[in-house]
C-alpha cells in the first residue's frame, strides 16, 4: 500500500491567500481523491471550519497572511478542535520558525515549493499519527 488509500475522501480545508499556491494544493488533493474546501484568510477558513457540511480531517494553512497569521489560525483551530491535524504550509525554512511551530504542536510543517510526493507523504504520516 502506498499510502494515498488511506487518503481518499478525507476532507481538507485549505487556507491559503495566494490564489495560485490555493488552486495548485486544491488539485494535488484532488488528484489524492481528497475532498477540497479551500478559504483565503484566516477568518474565512475558521468560518468554513464552522460551518463546513463534511467533517474536516485535516487542515492546511499558509503562515504568512494578511489580517491572520497562520499561527493564529492555528491558535483559534486548537480552541475549537484540539485534536485536527494541522500542516503548516511556508516559505520559512529557517530552524527556528520549525522550532516555534513544533513548540506551538503544529502537526507538520512543509516549505515551499510543494510537490505532490511531499504533500502525500506528510499527509499519510499525520494520517497514521492521528489514527
Amino acid at each position: 500500500m502506498d499510502g494515498s488509500s488511506a487518503l481518499e475522501n478525507l476532507t481538507i480545508l485549505v487556507i491559503e491567500d495566494d490564489e495560485g499556491m490555493r488552486t495548485l494544493v486544491g488539485r494535488m488533493l484532488s488528484r489524492l481523491k481528497m475532498k477540497v474546501i479551500a478559504a483565503e484568510d484566516g477568518q474565512s477558513g475558521l468560518q468554513a471550519l464552522d460551518g463546513a457540511t463534511h467533517s474536516v480531517d485535516f487542515i492546511i494553512c499558509d503562515w504568512n497572511m494578511p489580517g491572520m497569521s497562520g499561527m493564529e489560525v492555528f491558535e483559534q483551530v486548537r480552541a475549537r478542535r484540539p485534536g485536527l491535524p494541522f500542516l503548516m504550509l511556508t516559505g520559512r525554512a529557517d530552524v527556528q520558525s520549525v522550532v516555534s511551530a513544533k513548540k506551538a504542536g503544529i502537526a507538520g510543517y512543509i516549505v515551499k515549493p510543494i510537490s505532490l510526493p511531499e504533500l502525500q507523504t506528510k499527509l499519510s504520516f499525520l494520517a497514521r499519527k492521528s489514527a
